[in-house]
This record gives structure tokens, C-alpha cells and sequence, in this order.
């Protein structure tokens, strides 16, 4: 798996630290996530005011508030969205860089019955989604077969976000290879979310990933002229820091570029078996194409509603706000400081925060890098120690 020379503008030690960015950042996300998943906004408020939380090794902010939930969780501990990324980077390591997808769904039955190996700790927090297709009789010999048995029996858990967190390291592994990535995310998707709206949204993640990775965007030529955010053309008051924030219009572009590539997923899935999906009613695929290219230009954070208890599961809106993220303007030497203001503007929107955060900070760790990210909020992860070596073990297929 390692990095052939030529495929990427950018150095190999740049995007090994952008690799291991995106890891810690997902994880980062999930962890800081767990302040608030499952509450509203005005809960939120009302526990945290306008934060920020507490964490790390930050001595300032409000801490971490213990309900019944919460208080299953250690001090700085991660939850299942980060233990999702963790079990598709122990695949790709034990299979030489290769993603298998029955040594995947293995892998996660096991952690849905005892956790992940040596954290000693039980899955807390499991999607609704996973833990149906893992209760499917069919899942240890045909997983995908059971992924399309929960689709097609449980309406309400269609187009849920819990498959995009697994997505973007899948755009790490051959990030010079398109196709491959491509593939590899789908069949990822397809073991536990088959719905098309999950695969679109888990390949237009993975993609951006590679694409940044391959420096991509930097042979995007826009006007370098920041373009305001839509609040700021209104004066509107600003509730969140993120939203004062004018939009970069290289990732912006990219992001529009990957979407109108990847759109045939969901307007032509017959033209690729890697876009077979279980849906076959095109006036909904047409339907959700429409809605994926609304959320995929949010005009605020606020705006996209996270702590709407009908759809905060919706992998459209977690992918926006992962995006939302990504097309920021972040001035140079400012990229520790956004990334902590940004994610926590994510974490404070409530909602399925650990898994939007997840998302988020997984894009912006593979835009910022490493060695970007705050090292009060790295040291002071549970276990950082061990995740440490595991990244760098990973890391260590690419060089």
C-alpha cells in the first residue's frame, strides 16, 4: 500500500500527517461529541450556555455534564463512532493495506458482542442501524444479505448516518486510485447501510478525502477573494463562531465537483454494479439527488437543524455538517484554534453530535494535518497513548 511517487502534489510526510489527522480528528470529534448526543439545542444551553465544554487537558469550559447516559462514559473516553473507524483500520492492517468487507463485518460482530480487543471496554451507544443487521440470523454468513433485510423491513432506519463515519479513511487506502476507493466504500456501506443516500454520502466523503490527499483541490483556480458567508450578505446575528466564517471557494468547488461526479449513484445507478443499491424507485432516487445537493451547500450550522429528534439521523445532514466544516476560510497559523472552535460549534448543535463531530473532525484533521490538531485536546484523550501507536502502525503501510 505504499504512496507510489507522482500521484499526490503533495510530500509523503504531509500526507501521512493528513492521514493521521484524520484519524485523531474523527476520534477527537466523537469524544468532545458525547458532551452533548441527545440533546437540543436549548438543552444545551441551558447545561453548557455558550460553552465551550471542557476537555482534555483544557483547564477552561463547562464540564462535561453526567446524566444516565453520559455517566458510562470516562472522563475524555470515546464512544462507537470512533471505535467504527478504529475497527476498519484494524482490517486494513491485518490484510496488508486491503479492505476485505467479510473480514469488516466480522470484525464488527465481534465488537458488537465484546467491544474491540484489548481496550476492555463493551460497545456503548451502538447505532440502531448496526446493532439491527448484527441481530439479523443471516449476518455472520451474508452480511450484506441481512444490511438488505433491515432496509427493506424498517422504514425508520433508512438513510441513518452511521455508516459515514467509516468512510473517510476508506479514502486514505489507494487515495490515488479513485475506482478502488469508490469500491472499497461501498462495500463497506453496503454491511450494515445499503440505502442509497448512505452510499452516496459515504463515497462523496471518501472521495474528498482522496482527493485532498492527491492535492486536488490546490489545482483549483478560483478568485482568491474569500466569498462571505450568506449570514454575513443578510446581517444576520451570528450564534456560532463557524458561521462568521467565509466560505473557501477551492473546497467549495471541490466539494460541487465531487458531488455532480458521483451523482450517478443516484440518477443512473444502472450504469455501475458499484452503484447497485436495494431502492428501486427512481422518482425517490431523483428526489434524494435534489435534497443531497441542497444539504451539500448549507447556508449556516444552524440552519441544518441537528437537534431535529425526526431526522438528526439523516446521513445527508451529517455529511453537511461535515462539509460545512471543510469549506471554512481558515487563515494560516490559525488552523489549531478553527479546529477547535468548529468542532465544538458541531458538538454544541446537539443531535447526534459524537457521530456529525466524528464526520467532522475526520475532514478537517485530513485538511489541517497532525501536527495542526490542539495538543491539550490529543494528550487528553483516554488511552491517547495506544491510539497513538496504533495510528502510527497504520500510517506505517503508506511509507
Amino acid at each position: 500500500m505504499r504512496i507510489p511517487s507522482g500521484c499526490s502534489r503533495l510530500e509523503t510526510t504531509t500526507i501521512i500527517d493528513k492521514v493521521k489527522g484524520l484519524i485523531f480528528g474523527a476520534i477527537l470529534g466523537d469524544s468532545l461529541g458525547l458532551a452533548t448526543e441527545g440533546l437540543s439545542r436549548s438543552e444545551i444551553k441551558t447545561i453548557y450556555g455558550d460553552g465551550p465544554i471542557r476537555f482534555g487537558m483544557d483547564e477552561d469550559g463547562i464540564p462535561f455534564h453526567r446524566d444516565q447516559y453520559r455517566t458510562e462514559f470516562e472522563e475524555n473516553d470515546f464512544g462507537d463512532d470512533a471505535e467504527q473507524v478504529l475497527l476498519v483500520m484494524e482490517s486494513l492492517l491485518k490484510n496488508g493495506g486491503h479492505f476485505l468487507p467479510k473480514d469488516f463485518a466480522s470484525r464488527l460482530y465481534s465488537y458488537g458482542e465484546h467491544g474491540i480487543k484489548n481496550l476492555h471496554k463493551l460497545p456503548t451507544g451502538m447505532n440502531a442501524t448496526n446493532e439491527a443487521v448484527l441481530a439479523n440470523p443471516t449476518y455472520k454468513t451474508s452480511p450484506q444479505k441481512a444490511a438488505i433485510e433491515v432496509w427493506k423491513t424498517k422504514n425508520n432506519l433508512r438513510g441513518a448516518n452511521g455508516a459515514l463515519v467509516r468512510a473517510p479513511l476508506l479514502g486514505a487506502l489507494k487515495f490515488w486510485d479513485g475506482t478502488t476507493v469508490i469500491e472499497n466504500t461501498t462495500e463497506c456501506c453496503r454491511v450494515t447501510h445499503p440505502d442509497p443516500r448512505c452510499m452516496i454520502s459515504c463515497v462523496i466523503a471518501s472521495t474528498l478525502i482522496a482527493r485532498l490527499l492527491r492535492g486536488q483541490d490546490l489545482e483549483i483556480e478560483v478568485d482568491h477573494s474569500p466569498t462571505p458567508n450568506i449570514n454575513q450578505l443578510h446581517q444576520s446575528p451570528f450564534n456560532y463562531f463557524i458561521d462568521t466564517l467565509p466560505v473557501n471557494q477551492r473546497l467549495q468547488a471541490l466539494v460541487r465537483n465531487v458531488v455532480e461526479t458521483n451523482k450517478p449513484m443516484l440518477i443512473a445507478p444502472q450504469t455501475d454494479p458499484l452503484f447497485i443499491t436495494p431502492e428501486t424507485d427512481m422518482n425517490k432516487m431523483q428526489k434524494y439527488y435534489h435534497q443531497l445537493v441542497d444539504y451539500c451547500v448549507p447556508s449556516s450550522l444552524g440552519d441544518l437543524g441537528l437537534d431535529n429528534s425526526a431526522d438528526c439521523r439523516d446521513t445527508f445532514k451529517c455529511l453537511s455538517a461535515a462539509l460545512y466544516c471543510l469549506t471554512r476560510e481558515v487563515p494560516p497559523q490559525f488552523e489549531t484554534e478553527y479546529f477547535k472552535k468548529m468542532l465544538m460549534d458541531v458538538v454544541m448543535q446537539g443531535g447526534e453530535a459524537d457521530t456529525n463531530a466524528t464526520a467532522a473532525g475526520a475532514m478537517l484533521g485530513a485538511r489541517f494535518g497532525y501536527s495542526q490538531l490542539p495538543t491539550e485536546w490529543v494528550v487528553g484523550m483516554k488511552r491517547w497513548e495506544w491510539l497513538e501507536d496504533k495510528v502510527d502502525e497504520f500510517c506505517s503501510l503508506l511509507n
